[in-house]
């Protein structure tokens, strides 16, 4: 993933975003100022394009394909909820941002912070081992789960791995209730005419998945 430090904005928008954060509501602030309220809108456009690059157009948290998904299935996240006035200065930092598929952002994760294990030390809002969940920023998500994935028409295989020792795989497996994706209807697929390219394939993230100790 690119480094976090190598984002950034133009002039313009940075005046944009340092505007709204003097507001009560930042991320929700509309200036009366047109060429103001065109600098926030591009601001945004460029954090969660960002986003999506340092994820490979996946969310963050389910690792959904949401390349071309657009803004019907793709939400700009803030990990620590734009809602809460303790988390209002960091509306627009770029560590407390990700995108992530409508599912986990508005079904799961939503408003709360049950995932941040001490929500009072602002110093530690940027420390990994503060959160209980695979950090979209500050961890590696290949090394706590991942994601095998096969598809052929209406045919559908899609395996969650869970790397052994990973408090935070199984916590964030639990949390956005990614047994729900889990899916195989490839074996309905396997008639009496014996393997096919499709049935190989689902072989194939099977094997794959056993490999990783599923």
């Amino acid at each position: 993933m690119p480094a976090l430090d190598d984002f950034q904005l133009s002039v313009e928008e940075a005046a944009a975003v340092g505007k709204a954060l003097e507001t009560e509501k930042p991320w929700d602030w509309k200036s009366e100022d047109q060429n103001e309220l065109q600098a926030l809108k591009s601001a945004k456009d460029k954090i969660l394009a960002y986003h999506l690059a340092r994820h490979g157009g996946n969310c963050c948290y389910c690792r959904l394909n949401l390349n071309g998904a657009g803004p019907y299935m793709t939400d700009r996240e803030h990990i620590l909820p734009k809602g809460k006035p303790v988390y209002k200065p960091f509306s627009y930092a770029i560590w407390n941002l990700a995108a992530a598929c409508k599912r986990c952002n508005m079904q799961f994760k939503r408003s709360g912070d049950g995932f941040v294990l001490d929500a009072d030390d602002s110093t530690k809002f940027q420390d990994s081992n503060n959160y209980r969940f695979v950090h979209p920023n500050f961890d590696a998500y290949s090394e706590h789960l991942i994601r095998l994935e096969a598809q052929v028409d209406t045919k559908n295989i899609v395996v969650f791995v869970k790397k052994a020792g990973s408090e935070k795989a199984i916590y964030t497996h639990d949390f956005f209730a990614l047994h729900e994706l889990q899916v195989d209807s490839f074996d309905k697929a396997q008639g009496l005419e014996g393997e096919t390219p499709e049935t190989d394939l689902a072989a194939k993230v099977r094997r794959l998945a056993k490999q990783f100790d599923q």
